[in-house]
């Protein structure tokens, strides 16, 4: 369904529109719905594919803990999704539950920034994308330290099998 600017005003939205808000939805929940039970697969199984402790995903699953950068990469992998779709899940999540929370109280006691003296938003972009290289070099660097560190051992096995030999 697309609708138009200019149809906004005109347009009911009474059935879709009730002015309820939902429920914040846990990235645990989504794993389940969408990921684990489609496929019939259990927590223990996805714990072992992922060669974590069941009892880290049997907690996100519950809602009971959050999932971290490093389970995050971990079923990104698995599922052929991306780490940022596992936490941009845990974000969402956490900011909805902090603004049922404290969203009121905060407004209440903080004072906005005017916003004449609010940085401009290419500036924010800039340094948000300076950021996101900079996070993408680390993730390849580590990536090929561990590429260099399998070889070495590797190599180190051969000699140390090349020395037994003779």
């Amino acid at each position: 369904m697309v609708i138009k600017r200019s149809e906004l005003a005109s347009t009911d939205f009474s059935d879709i529109a009730t002015g309820e808000r939902i429920a914040a939805v846990h990235p645990g929940e989504v794993l389940r719905a969408e990921f684990l039970d489609p496929r019939g697969m259990s927590v223990n199984a996805l714990a072992l594919a992922l060669r974590v402790p069941a009892p880290r995903i049997n907690d996100v699953v519950r809602g009971k803990r959050a999932v971290s950068p490093e389970t995050a990469l971990r079923l990104a992998r698995y599922f052929g999704t991306s780490p940022l779709f596992w936490m941009n899940l845990q974000i969402a999540y956490d900011l909805r539950v902090v603004t049922e929370e404290s969203g009121a109280q905060i407004e209440r006691e903080i004072e906005p920034l005017p916003p004449r003296e609010r940085p401009k938003p290419p500036k924010t972009q800039a340094a948000h994308a300076r950021a996101a290289a900079l996070a993408t070099s680390a993730a390849q660097r580590v990536s090929r330290s561990t590429a260099r560190g399998a070889t070495r051992s590797a190599t180190r096995s051969t000699a140390i099998t090349s020395s037994r030999k003779t």
